[in-house]
């Protein structure tokens, strides 16, 4: 068993290798020293923010588990006056320590952040693996008109970036 807490800038190397699992596991090839570098940069920069949280299991002196929150401000709809948004990514866990709870600990520990913030919507992209988790706290599956744009030269990122 791991012990849950948040997770500080100092974490950011194990927030970026449990994140490169999950990518891996997405189907990228490769996890290049580039990608490493900037997410390491970015999990530094954004943990410093009041709107932006990650939580973890450590076990073995390293994180194990993980999962990351921010706030959005999107422009108030006539369903939801309020347009502040939570999203949630890089849910992740090392296949040695799943099915013992942790990605449950940490994305509860998630809502909770956003509970605290009065957050009235959150939103992620759910894997296969994690939609029954995801179900449990009331999520659900979202159909409608999204679509995105990619600038030219750049690769799309994976669903769950």
């Amino acid at each position: 068993m791991g012990t849950l807490r948040r997770a500080t800038a100092d974490d950011a190397e194990d927030l970026t290798r449990l994140r490169g699992l999950m990518h891996l596991a997405m189907g990228s090839a490769s996890l290049p020293e580039e990608w490493r570098v900037a997410c390491e940069a970015s999990f530094r920069r954004r943990l410093a923010s009041e709107d932006f949280v990650a939580f973890g299991v450590e076990a073995d002196g390293r994180l194990v588990s993980c999962g990351a929150g921010w706030i959005e401000e999107h422009l108030p709809s006539p369903g939801q006056w309020d347009g502040r948004r939570g999203h949630i990514a890089s849910m992740s866990t090392e296949p040695e320590h799943r099915r013992q709870g942790h990605g449950r600990a940490v994305f509860a520990a998630l809502m909770a952040w956003f509970a605290e913030r009065d957050i009235p919507r959150v939103d992620l992209r759910a894997t296969e693996d994690g939609r029954l988790l995801y179900e449990a706290f009331g999520f659900k599956v979202l159909g409608g008109a999204t679509m995105a744009w990619t600038a030219p030269g750049v690769r799309p990122g994976m669903p769950s970036s």
